[in-house]
């Protein structure tokens, strides 16, 4: 079975790497352009022992802006952008949706939380929950405010296609914004999410395996 690391520690060992990366490359660069650390520091208005430093990776606490304007000297560019890379740490909302949900339902399933999609373990995404009656397995995303229908819906299809989930469950705090913001994206979610709550809940409190993916508000 595959270990599954803390995932902020993950993140913090993957952008130490990214920065190791980056400083290698801003080294090489310099040195290819016959700039010295000397000349470096003196663009920079600060010292050579500085640049040193951060080339080592012995300043800590160099920051992106800092590894930008290096990079400005040596003809190098360092972007920086977010990545979809797991599953976001659930807030307390959230945790007391799932809980919702769950008495709503009953005793009729099994229920696990964290799921990973992917026995890969590579793979960072998990499913907040997991309803499992042999021979079938519901998976169960809480969101507390829907923001993009769109963006939404195709995170919830794609860890449901990767990790081959015959049903999905999309459960919805039951608020004013949810139930417009529903209307307003009923073209991307009902095909995603047909089946209804009163039929989804009637169907689960049965232990009897959904029809259809489907939306509970709670």
């Amino acid at each position: 079975m595959p270990i599954r690391r803390d995932p902020i520690e993950e993140a913090a060992r993957r952008a130490r790497q990214q920065v190791e990366h980056a400083l290698a490359d801003l080294r090489n660069a310099r040195r290819n352009a016959g700039i010295s650390q000397a000349a470096m520091g003196a663009a920079l208005g600060c010292s050579r022992q500085l640049i040193s430093a951060i080339e080592k990776g012995e300043l800590q606490d160099a920051g992106c802006i800092q590894l930008a304007r290096m990079g400005a000297v040596v003809g190098l560019d360092l972007p920086i952008r977010a990545y979809p890379a797991g599953s976001p740490l659930r807030d307390a909302g959230q945790l007391r949706l799932l809980e919702r949900f769950r008495a709503s339902i009953g005793d009729a399933w099994t229920w696990r939380t964290e799921v990973p999609v992917s026995p890969d373990a590579l793979e960072r995404r998990a499913i907040d929950a997991m309803l499992v009656r042999p021979p079938h397995r519901v998976g169960v995303e809480a969101v507390t405010r829907i923001l993009d229908v769109q963006a939404q819906t195709r995170s919830i299809l794609l860890k449901q296609s990767v990790a081959q989930i015959p049903r999905m469950v999309l459960v919805l705090a039951d608020t004013r914004h949810n139930r417009s913001a529903l209307v307003d994206g009923a073209p991307t979610i009902s095909p995603a999410f047909p089946l209804a709550h009163r039929a989804l809940m009637r169907e689960l409190r049965l232990g009897q395996l959904p029809s259809a993916n489907g939306i509970a508000f709670v």
